[in-house]
């Protein structure tokens, strides 16, 4: 157990740093097509590329899969695994999941940054408001 959890944060470490270093240096990070999107799309190939092709190609212990995929590509980005589940839905034969999955996935996700932003704004309001009174 804990080397999975030591597989999972240490490879995170590298993900992180992978993405603040890209963050860092995308030229196009002031545009639609920013670091977002490029390292999201990224890390969608690169979790498939570690599940289907190293995962099977190489003899390597399940912690440094588990490592690689949820560590690093979890710490690059979250969007990679969305990506990965509807490969593999659409992979094992499922049409209508995997169009259920999306549009629920991404409208709440949509509704849930949504709900976190007002939230977090009515907070910062009653913060200040409570200051305010002081």
């Amino acid at each position: 157990m804990y080397k999975r959890i030591l597989a999972v944060a240490g490879f995170a470490f590298i993900g992180g740093a992978l993405r603040e270093m890209l963050e860092l240096w995308w030229p196009f990070s002031t545009n639609w097509f920013g670091t977002t999107i490029c390292i999201n799309i990224v890390g969608a190939f690169l979790l498939a590329m570690i599940n289907f092709w190293v995962a099977n190609r190489f003899a390597l212990p399940s912690q440094i899969i588990l490592g690689l995929g949820t560590g690093m590509i979890g710490a690059f980005t979250t969007f990679s695994s969305f990506s990965l589940e509807i490969v593999k839905l659409l992979d094992a034969g499922q049409m209508m999941i995997p169009i259920v999955y999306v549009l629920l996935s991404i409208g709440g996700g949509v509704f849930a940054a949504w709900s976190g932003q007002r939230l977090a704004d009515r907070l910062l309001g009653d913060r200040m408001d409570g200051d305010d009174d002081v």
